[in-house]
């Protein structure tokens, strides 16, 4: 229900918001090791089953019992492609009514059940596809069954509903146009494509979003939104007979209809620059080189990938692990001639783009960069590497797959969507391909795709500055959980390890062979090291991270101890004020909270080692023992909670901004009470992502905002509850308004026994659903022995949640209003 940065549009934050910054977070450079080639995953892809009904739905089916969930995957091959002029954002509009109201599921029941359970989900809109995916502790597969039915079959889509998701639409579109790489990827797409869709931007202009009709969503439902059109992808822990019994009870019956084409323009050959250049206040000097790229059907892909790795760095093909670019490595031959620099290359189901970007240097002018990217851009097209070079560039891109699929969700994704893009065989055969590549296959893409008149350049340039060169003109029944027979041969994840090292630092380790890796955290009590990644919702800790595949378990622990021993003793200077309003609200969370500003222990320890992956417990401890054993573990001394002001916060950041940001701060109690459990089971009885109390008068009803964000926080001991939405500045005051009109009413009508019941039952499936990635599980281990000094099971949870009383629940409702609001505006 987004666009992700306008072309991918997303609807994430369930393990991230529904516009993605993805899940996919890029580990530090001096924790990144080199991905090598390894032994195939216990999950093979390969392995999954492909059928194609007699309508026309294309059912693919992958069990898989590491995990106690399931995920589902549903892709209707229609996006920004097949739209036309003056109903452009038609598909990202219907992908936003598709989670509202169906026949079965109505209000909003088709995302509140899957909360309810326990699960999460997703959905977006790109160029060629849209998509909805969810994850539910596995009983709960039929339930994502139905839902996908009645979304392809019996959505409600009235008017009213309609008038309020507009508003939405609306502030999503504002909240990208505060992002100049957003900004930068529609100008150099509206430029690559002169004759094909491809230049439509996801989520539509807004004279059109303005503009569009209910006849016109509801044609373009009934047009697109069926079978023929569609794939359904299941993986995870259930019994494939089964499954594919319901998907055909579910939808065998509905007709079939001929299946949505692509567009039948070809682009032709761009044989001249072309330049656009954008401005803004407060704007670095960013820029967008972008060259036409081969599809994923493209006997080019394979080698393309390749010349992506040898000029920047790629990041596998799941669409999702990076929102508009990798960051290229010091290796790489683009290195070094911008600051910043990130190539990208989504797959697509036609001819799309490779994109080039980053800043400029101070120092340097806007030509000064591009010439010294296309002179490096020229050492591959004008000379062939040598045989050793393209080698490694292959096995690079061979090692990257093996972080496309970490979770159930990402096999679920990456098999509906090249499937979706007529590309599945592609994606199997992948390594195959790669293997094939040579240097002469390098050098004639590059010649092919990467010529000098082939660049459509985009620079994002501050208001205040002038181009520093002249610019050129130009059915109804769950499946059973006594049914769910799971497949043999692999067996479940065993539970987490919990030990301390001879020296007394503790150690918590979770094997898991759903991928080749092993993923080791360092825990820190401190957000103050220039070289880690702060912790969140563990307040005052930051961690260094490191992955490799299971074969090279030495190494990891070798390099992590260097780094450790090498870059402990730094910290780095708080971080310059934002002019973006999401970043600046956080900061100033961050200041009222008094994070980074905690008195510590042990500063040059750790306080905790988390691992999970592919690896023996026993070896693993030994390992750790070798290198870790004679440190003890640091602690955060207590501090007292900090007093909030007296006021809401106000703070004008002095330029315009297509978007305010309006917060809220409460102190809560600490994990540890059974207050804390009510703050929590309160909060999303409040507002979880797009529901909730707040978020159902905000999104679904009014539309005064795209997607609230709640948060608890802490460090172990103090406790802060935050929430965030982005909001039109015509709109603020209304906003305002309704957030303290549902904080009051949290009082006055305090939560029903249904509601508690609801927020019960989501803590307890996301302990099982929400975590499946090696980083994911290192990321919940760490939080739970920081938090209650144990590790949680669903029993636990469930008996703590138990002895939440009604007295506890009101309690925790009167207190969730004594916070204040910040906003940040212009």
């Amino acid at each position: 229900m987004n666009a992700l940065l306008r072309r991918l549009s997303v609807t994430f934050f369930a393990r991230r918001p529904r516009f993605v910054s993805l899940r996919y977070r890029a580990l530090p450079a001096i924790a990144m090791l080199l991905y090598l080639a390894t032994g195939e995953a216990a999950l093979d892809l390969r392995n999954a089953s492909v059928e194609v009904l007699d309508n026309g739905l294309t059912v693919i089916l992958l069990p898989d019992r590491h995990f106690p969930v399931a995920s589902v995957q549903s892709l209707y091959r229609v996006g920004a492609r097949n739209e036309v002029t003056g109903k452009t954002g038609l598909a990202h509009f219907l992908e936003h009514m598709a989670f509202r109201d169906s026949k079965n599921f109505p209000g909003t029941g088709l995302v509140s059940s899957i909360y309810a359970v326990g699960g999460e989900w997703h959905g977006y809109t790109w160029t060629d596809e849209t998509t909805y995916f969810s994850t539910v502790p596995r009983e709960h597969v039929g339930l994502l069954l139905r839902i996908e039915a009645d979304r392809m079959s019996a959505l409600i889509i009235s008017e009213e509903d309609m008038q309020a998701e507009r508003g939405a639409v609306l502030a999503e579109m504002h909240m990208y146009e505060n992002l100049p790489s957003s900004m930068l990827v529609d100008a150099v797409n509206y430029m690559s494509f002169l004759a094909h869709p491809y230049r439509n931007n996801t989520i539509g202009w807004e004279s059109d979003i303005q503009s569009l009709e209910h006849a016109d969503v509801l044609d373009f439902y009934r047009q697109h939104y069926h079978p023929a059109n569609a794939v359904i992808a299941v993986v995870g822990d259930f019994d494939r007979d089964l499954v594919r019994e319901q998907i055909q009870v579910l939808f065998g019956n509905l007709p079939r209809r001929p299946a949505t084409p692509p567009p039948h323009t070809i682009e032709p050959r761009q044989n001249g620059l072309r330049r656009m250049t954008l401005r803004a206040d407060n704007s670095q000097r960013q820029f967008m080189i972008a060259y036409r790229a081969p599809s994923a059907n493209s006997p080019d892909y394979a080698p393309f990938l390749v010349l992506q790795e040898i000029l920047g760095t790629g990041s596998g093909v799941n669409f999702l692990q990076n929102d508009w670019g990798t960051a290229i490595d010091s290796g790489s031959v683009l290195f070094g001639s911008a600051d910043n620099m990130t190539t990208w290359y989504p797959p697509s189901a036609q001819d799309y783009v490779f994109i080039i970007g980053g800043f400029a240097p101070a120092d340097d002018t806007e030509l000064q960069v591009e010439e010294r990217v296309e002179s490096r851009v020229a050492r591959v097209r004008d000379r062939i590497l040598d045989a050793e070079t393209v080698a490694k560039a292959v096995a690079d891109v061979e090692a990257a797959l093996t972080l496309d699929v970490q979770t159930t969700e990402d096999a679920a994704h990456q098999l509906a969507y090249f499937s979706g893009l007529g590309a599945l065989d592609v994606l199997l055969e992948l390594p195959r391909r790669l293997a094939a590549v040579n240097a002469s296959d390098v050098q004639r893409l590059a010649r092919t795709y990467l010529s000098p008149e082939q660049r459509s350049i985009a620079w994002h340039l501050p208001t205040t500055d002038s181009m520093q060169y002249d610019i050129a003109p130009r059915v109804d029944r769950l499946l059973p959980p006594a049914a769910l027979v799971r497949p043999p041969g692999v067996t479940a994840n065993p539970p987490p390890l919990l030990a301390t090292l001879s020296g007394g630092m503790p150690v918590v380790l979770q094997p898991s062979n759903f991928s080749p890796l092993v993923h080791l955290q360092i825990v820190f009590p401190s957000n103050n090291r220039p070289d880690s990644i702060s912790n969140d919702p563990i307040l005052d800790h930051s961690s260094l991270h490191f992955e490799a595949p299971a074969s090279q378990l030495g190494r990891i622990t070798a390099q992590s101890a260097q780094a450790l021993a090498t870059t402990r003793q730094q910290e780095s200077a708080p971080a310059a004020l934002s002019g973006v309003p999401e970043v600046r609200l956080d900061q100033e969370f961050d200041r009222l909270i008094g994070a980074h500003a905690t008195a510590r222990t042990g500063i040059n320890n750790p306080a905790l080692i988390a691992v999970a992956g592919d690896f023996d417990g026993a070896s693993m401890l030994d390992e750790l023992e070798a290198y870790f054993g004679k440190l003890h573990a640091a602690r955060l001394k207590q501090r007292p909670a900090r007093a909030l002001p007296d006021e809401a916060v106000v703070i004008h950041i002095g330029s315009p901004v297509a978007q305010a940001q309006l917060g809220y701060l409460v102190p809560a109690p600490g994990p540890e009470e059974p207050l804390g459990d009510a703050y929590r089971l309160v909060l999303y009885i409040l507002s979880h992502d797009y529901e909730g109390r707040l978020g159902k008068k905000a999104i679904s009803d009014s539309g005064l905002a795209y997607y609230i964000a709640s948060r608890y926080r802490s460090d172990g001991s103090n406790a802060w509850i935050t929430l965030s939405a982005g909001v039109d500045p015509d709109k603020l005051s209304a906003l305002r308004d309704l957030f303290a009109s549902e904080l009051e009413r949290l009082s006055s009508d305090t939560p029903t026994e249904l509601e508690v019941r609801d927020a019960k039952q989501n803590m307890i499936g996301r302990l099982e659903s929400a975590a499946q990635s090696n980083a994911e599980l290192t990321e919940r281990l760490a939080t739970e022995w920081l938090w209650y000094g144990e590790l949680l099971t669903p029993e636990l949870l469930r008996e703590r949640l138990d002895v939440v009383s009604r007295a506890d629940i009101v309690e925790a409702a009167k207190g969730l209003a004594r916070g204040i609001q910040l906003v940040v505006m212009q």
